[in-house]
């Protein structure tokens, strides 16, 4: 079969594979989106996955985020057209598809980053079970008779030894206003489906803030500071309002 010169021909399993991975994660630096497709067992060539970049791009269904400088490689989002390919494909979630207002703002680009090198940390410890994104959660709590109580950053199974745990995510790298943290105690006090959030902060202060914020919240919220559970994930001290000392998360979990 010939093709048209210079038309792009989709390849139904590895360019809908990182298509749908740029747009469940908002934004992604290029090392980072290499380093998820390896893990998915999707493309294990770096010129491979670069070619498939460059062609992404040419043909408007990846848009590169200028302006930014400290995520180490260029940074990703998906666009209009890129939604559409996945539609086209049956990938649609129900917040973020191609008549949505507005797609991904910048200013969320070093929120993503942090969450994406998380998940990154737990693959390669090869703890990591599932990790379901802000917009796959937030796209199933639109349309599910029994949502979440809040759309968190990430819902994330993990290894702990032989058997399974999951925990919610939430990355908090500024302080919220009095009336968003009540509405956010109202959501974790009514919360069913999860028995445990951790919160990661990009800082102590935001840390200490957090444990006051929380503090009459019944069910189990840890902390932690981001940057120490980059690097020692289960094994990070997390702190409780039952456990001001601190305990590893994975006892937590347990």
């Amino acid at each position: 079969m010939r093709y048209a010169k210079n038309s792009l021909i989709i390849n139904p399993e590895r360019d809908i594979a990182l298509l749908r991975q740029v747009r469940n994660l908002r934004f992604v630096s290029h090392n980072q989106l290499f380093e998820l497709m390896q893990h998915c067992g999707l493309d294990h060539c770096r010129s491979s996955f670069n070619w498939r970049i460059r062609r992404l791009i040419k043909s408007g269904h990846l848009s590169v985020c200028e302006g930014v400088f400290s995520a180490g490689s260029t940074v990703y989002r998906i666009t209009r057209e890129g939604l559409l390919i996945l539609e086209h494909h049956g990938q649609f979630t129900a917040i973020l598809h191609s008549r949505t207002a507005h797609l991904p703002h910048t200013a969320q680009v070093l929120h993503a980053l942090e969450l994406n090198r998380i998940q990154l940390a737990l693959a390669q410890q090869n703890l990591l079970a599932g990790w379901h994104s802000d917009v796959e959660i937030a796209s199933f709590n639109a349309i599910s008779h029994e949502p979440y109580q809040k759309d968190y950053d990430a819902i994330v199974d993990v290894w702990v030894g032989d058997k399974k745990a999951c925990f919610g995510l939430e990355y908090e790298r500024s302080l919220k206003s009095a009336k968003q943290y009540a509405r956010v105690r109202r959501a974790l006090d009514s919360e069913r489906q999860l028995d445990c959030i951790l919160y990661l902060t990009s800082g102590v202060e935001i840390l200490v803030h957090l444990l006051h914020e929380f503090e009459s919240v019944t069910m189990n919220v840890a902390f932690a500071r981001a940057g120490d559970f980059a690097n020692l994930l289960l094994d990070t001290t997390v702190l409780t309002r039952h456990n001001l000392s601190g305990l590893r998360f994975r006892e937590l979990l347990q």
